[in-house]
């Protein structure tokens, strides 16, 4: 990235902060309240517009002040932010509520994501540590009727979920065998992120005829898959972003659908793999999140196994007041999960 003086990162800085307070276009007037030095305001729109020119303001109206650009907003995050622990105040309010739910790993994810939420107006996500959850251990299909089969998928966690498929009376137990071995060999030991419906019909070709035949057990048995993401993947206060000024309506629904997509979110946080993750709009490689910042970092209970923890929401957040919270709680889930394990 290229190198900007001092004066300039001490203005862009001042711009930042002021536009993450206000929402509004920042002048260079307002600018000399924030300065620690005194500058004069030719001096303070020769530097804007230098900054403009380079790419890391906008100027809305050609009277208006300036923006910050996902730019601006990626060297303040690298280098100009201030860096600082969160209050203890705020850090004992945090522990306190993670407390009740302390004894139940369940719980403990709930109430962190829930908590985060709250205290940050954005949407929050957090996912278990990946090796005790996330995998399919086995799949079983039991036959109940002529018509009805039983689907039992057991997760890598131990989670046992089971649904009632009808099937074309055709289908004999040899063939139920077939599918049941061709899906273990295929699937045991994946993500649950990895299956899913394309996947699957993919497989129905080897089958021949007796494939579309047995077709709601393959759609019954993604359905199984689809509520074990859900149930690893645990989302908080997506709707508080339809408040937010800074999304206008369109986006916000294109937003809400993405964060609905479980499987998606899984697979989004399982790429990023270590250390705290701030990717601006268009760095998330999600179209639907262009415009918002996903934070994300990891939680290791045992140094080997990690979950993910992260948050979504407008490229203008208080990063400085957030990035702690974060890093906190994800810290308190470690040492709360290590304690169970």
């Amino acid at each position: 990235m290229e190198l900007l003086g001092e004066r300039k990162k001490a203005i862009l800085a001042a711009v930042i902060e002021s536009y993450i307070r206000t929402g509004e276009p920042v002048g260079s007037k307002l600018l000399t309240q924030y300065l620690d030095y005194a500058v004069s305001s030719a001096t303070i729109r020769n530097e804007l517009a230098d900054l403009c020119a380079r790419g890391y303001l906008e100027q809305p109206h050609t009277s208006a002040g300036r923006v910050p650009t996902a730019k601006a907003f990626r060297l303040y995050i690298d280098e100009l932010m201030p860096r600082r622990a969160l209050e203890i105040e705020r850090r004992n309010a945090i522990t306190r509520r993670l407390q009740s739910a302390a004894g139940d790993p369940e719980r403990l994810l709930s109430e962190a994501t829930q908590i985060l939420s709250e205290t940050t107006g954005c949407a929050a996500i957090t996912t278990p540590p990946q090796e005790s959850a996330g995998r399919l251990r086995r799949v079983e299909f039991l036959r109940m009727s002529a018509r009805t089969v039983m689907v039992a998928v057991m997760t890598s966690s131990g989670t046992l979920r089971s649904r009632l498929c009808r099937v074309d009376p055709s289908v004999d137990d040899e063939q139920l065998a077939a599918l049941n071995t061709l899906l273990m060999d295929r699937y045991v030991g994946q993500p649950l992120s990895g299956i899913h419906l394309t996947s699957l019909q993919q497989l129905m070709f080897p089958l021949g005829k007796s494939g579309l035949a047995m077709a709601g057990l393959i759609t019954g048995f993604c359905d199984l898959i689809q509520q074990s993401i859900e149930a690893d993947v645990r989302l908080s206060g997506q709707f508080a972003l339809l408040e937010n000024p800074d999304y206008q309506w369109e986006h916000a629904r294109l937003l809400l659908n993405f964060l609905s997509r479980r499987e998606r979110l899984a697979a989004m946080l399982s790429m990023y793999t270590e250390g705290l993750q701030v990717l601006l709009g268009s760095e998330s490689l999600c179209p639907e999140l262009n415009g918002s910042s996903v934070i994300m970092t990891r939680y290791s209970p045992d140094g080997q196994q990690s979950g993910s923890i992260g948050l979504i929401g407008p490229v203008r957040m208080d990063y400085a007041d957030v990035i702690p919270q974060l890093e906190f709680m994800a810290r308190s889930m470690e040492k709360m999960m290590a304690e169970l394990w």
